[in-house]
């Protein structure tokens, strides 16, 4: 019975990490055998990661309108 547990919530993680890395254009299979492997912490691990790129390429678009500017 936990076997089936752990295969239902790997297979539910790991589509839910593939959707969000396609979002994010990070590669789905390698995503979803991450989110498999580690369920929710791979599901953070992705979360984090996007909203690092998003802050960086924010940063970095500021960066240029400032030089721009100049």
């Amino acid at each position: 019975m936990l076997g089936l547990w752990l295969a239902l919530s790997g297979l539910f993680f790991g589509t839910l990490c593939s959707y969000i890395a396609k979002k994010y254009d990070r590669f789905p299979k390698n995503w979803f055998l991450v989110g498999f492997i580690s369920g929710p912490l791979g599901l953070l691990l992705i979360i984090l990661l996007s909203k690092l790129n998003e802050d960086e390429l924010s940063i970095e678009e500021s960066n240029r309108t400032m030089l721009g500017a100049n």
